[in-house]
């Protein structure tokens, strides 16, 4: 407590009197004309509207020398200074503002996401390109001053990041230390709404003129909007660069997480008769259940409820210049987790003795996860034509030991509920042991002046051994088991470069994942193949050479099929099922005048399940919707800097969510909303003083639904706003 409130103190006696002596930057200047000292100082004036990146080099599923717009697949990429000129100071916020993204802070699963008509861990959660195990597991709440950009690579080819899941990858790229920069430091703080506050501290430098070092710490805190739903975060990233000679460099990293999410899981849904206040326009059930606003600060947590982690990332990577045509790149790694869950997460409500059925869960986890890769990039290896070679490798090994217990539960009151202890912890435990080895092949070629081809393959071998233990330790042999998988996932692709701004392209490809999604969870019952997932993708990318607009469009089909047969009581076997999307993404950037730029996205996805039965409750859903999937996607942003000829900038964004399900079986629906958000900054070139109000228009919505959950929903917050200092020196 005392380093934050540190933090926050530091950041606002340094910043305020300094900052508000600055003077005033220009209305505008070249890029061209500022030396590299210019370059860093410059305001973040129009950088809440930015570039799409069509111009930058993605570091999701790419080894090649290529930027975003010469690649044959849809890859957004939201940056470090827009997210902050945004005010959007987590992940989650911060993909939300992409094409076509949904996600929600459910505490089950904290940073679930839903893209291009599938969710949980349907999208694979990346950190450094490193995917820690499947996201409902490991998942927890990121903020974005840690990082550099935030990427998503939509669809499943992302060759070098596992088997490519259904949506997609999430890719967390954190701030590293450069040599080509001089020293640079940052301060940031802000407070806002229910006690909430966050405090930043960032510096990059060079230590001689071989080494480089770069440390960035955030701490938040907030008492929450509903009661006693406390929360707080520490994230420390570092990372050593040294440049042994000008072929041979190396970097160590180490990325520390400890938090303590909220204790909020859900209002109730009740009888309609029971409301006193029902809430409107917000959700329509089959049973004519209802949220009632005068439930919606009220906690039904137990008191000594427990939602912690600690994560630790520690990594030593080695980039190798070979030769002009040969580099050798080299990451060693390790992750090490602690989580641990104790709440009465489900409410279910008696309309008989008006009261709620409270549960009672807790689980543990302890995961370490040691992994190596090594890709070697060969370069114009034939002579005749340009083309790109990368062959890698792909080692992992994982030990995940879940712990859990399902206690009796209790009944509380609807209007004052006594938290309550949670009582006596009887452990059953799950060790489970993966370990995986991966061979990629990756290649493109310039047939010419305007085609291009791509072609990947990644072939793998995984060992699973799962076990089953009772609270005893003793082996439930009939529930435990091992096998291995041995998936082979391609990518192809095709580009067309109509001239120096405009580029079609196709692109096809496969993945593979567990039935239910998650390798860490399934039992002997669920001794399945993976599942199959391909998808096709047409598209086509404009970048204005003025620098006026660009714009990007994809139309794709993806499908998940469950390939393999269940094995039913009388020895027959069934399809398990398939589940299909198909839609089409839009997003463009114009510039309006010298300090005025508009941006927005548009994402229509038609998403259904075929012949298929739910994994995880066994329902026959075929025909319906999948959970978390709106049919309609969009968002808006336009800023305006110089007002009224003074350093002030002003922003304002819409997003809209349709109608979607909260559950399978669509019997809940979540009712389409719009949210619009706004900031007003004084900005000069190191300094920058903002108020940030979301939720401007206070509307009520929720815009997740837990599946595990179907009796409750997590409304989001009211109207919120924070005033922020940010200075760079």
């Amino acid at each position: 407590m005392l380093v934050k409130f540190f933090f926050l103190g530091m950041v606002v006696v340094l910043a305020l009197p300094w900052g508000l002596c600055q003077k005033a930057q220009p209305t505008r200047e070249k890029a061209t004309d500022l030396s590299l000292e210019a370059l860093l100082e410059l305001r973040i004036t129009e950088q809440a509207v930015r570039e799409l990146g069509l111009d930058d080099q993605p570091k999701t599923g790419n080894h090649f020398h290529l930027s975003a717009f010469q690649l044959p697949v849809s890859i957004d990429i939201i940056e470090h200074d827009t997210a902050r000129a945004r005010g959007l100071k987590s992940v989650t916020e911060a993909a939300e503002n992409l094409v076509g993204v949904l996600s929600g802070e459910s505490p089950a699963e904290p940073s679930s996401f839903s893209i291009r008509g599938f969710t949980r861990d349907g999208i694979a959660i990346l950190r450094d390109g490193i995917r820690a195990g499947p996201s409902t597991m490991t998942m927890r709440p990121q903020n974005t001053f840690n990082l550099d950009r935030v990427e998503i690579y939509k669809g499943p080819g992302s060759l070098h990041h596992g088997p490519g899941t259904a949506g997609g990858a999430i890719n967390m790229v954190t701030r590293r230390a450069r040599l080509d920069l001089p020293r640079r430091t940052e301060l940031f703080g802000s407070w806002g709404r229910y006690e909430s506050f966050d405090a930043g501290f960032g510096m990059g430098t060079p230590l001689g003129h071989r080494t480089a070092l770069r440390v960035d710490a955030n701490v938040t805190q907030s008492q929450g909007w509903v009661d006693r739903t406390d929360s707080d975060s520490l994230n420390l990233t570092t990372s050593l660069v040294w440049a042994v000679n000008h072929r041979l460099l190396v970097e160590v990293s180490l990325d520390l997480l400890d938090d303590d999410l909220p204790a909020y899981w859900g209002t109730p849904l009740i009888d309609a008769a029971a409301a006193r206040a029902p809430l409107t326009g917000v959700v329509e059930t089959r049973d004519g259940r209802v949220l009632d606003d005068r439930l919606r600060f009220t906690n039904y947590n137990i008191g000594d409820q427990l939602s912690q982690s600690e994560h630790l990332w520690t990594r030593l990577g080695v980039d190798w210049q070979v030769s002009d045509k040969i580099a050798i790149k080299q990451s060693a790694y390790h992750f090490s987790a602690d989580r641990a869950w104790r709440n009465a997460e489900s409410y279910l409500f008696d309309s008989d003795l008006e009261t709620l059925a409270r549960d009672r869960f807790f689980v543990f986890h302890d995961q370490s996860l040691s992994g190596y890769q090594l890709d070697a990039v060969l370069t114009d290896l034939f002579e005749g034509f340009e083309q790109e070679w990368v062959v890698g490798l792909d080692y992992t090994r994982h030990d995940f030991l879940r712990m859990r217990g399902f206690p009796d539960g209790d009944r509380v009151a609807l209007d004052q509920p006594e938290p309550g202890q949670f009582g006596p912890e009887v452990a059953f435990s799950s060790p489970t042991d993966i370990r995986t080895l991966a061979g990629i092949l990756d290649f493109t070629a310039r047939l010419s002046s305007q085609w291009r081809i791509f072609a990947g393959f990644r072939a793998e071998h995984t060992d699973l051994d799962r076990k089953n233990l009772d609270p005893a330790g003793v082996l439930v042999a009939e529930e435990s088991f091992a096998r291995d998988f041995q998936p082979l996932s391609y990518r192809l692709g095709l580009t067309y470069q109509i001239d120096s701004g405009k580029l079609v392209y196709l692109s096809h490809g496969t993945g593979h994942d567990p039935v239910g999604s998650n390798i860490f969870q399934v039992n002997a019952a669920e001794n399945f193949d993976l599942t199959d997932i391909v998808q096709t993708e047409i598209g086509f990318k404009w970048l204005d050479q003025e620098d006026r607009f660009q714009l990007t469009a994809a139309v794709f089909d993806s499908e998940r099929k469950n390939s393999l047969l269940l094995a039913s009581h009388n020895n027959a076997f069934d399809n398990i099922g398939d589940q299909r999307a198909r839609g089409l993404e839009l997003a463009g950037l114009v510039r309006m005048g010298e300090n005025t730029r508009f941006g927005g996205n548009v994402a229509y996805t038609d998403a259904d399940y075929g012949n298929f039965i739910d994994p995880d409750f066994g329902h026959d859903v075929g025909g319906n919707q999948p959970h978390n999937v709106p049919d309609w996607v969009a968002g808006a942003w336009l800023s305006r800097g110089g007002l009224l000829g003074l350093p002030l900038d002003v922003g304002f964004g819409v997003r809209h969510v349709g109608d979607r399900f909260a559950d399978s079986a669509n019997t809940v629906l979540l009712k389409q909303y719009t949210l619009t958000n706004a900031f007003l900054a004084y900005q000069t070139r190191q300094f920058r003083l903002a108020l940030n109000v979301r939720n401007l228009g206070n509307i009520d919505y929720v815009p997740w639904g837990d599946i595990f959950y179907p009796n409750q929903l997590a409304l989001a917050a009211p109207r919120n706003y924070e005033l922020s200092v940010h200075v760079k020196f």
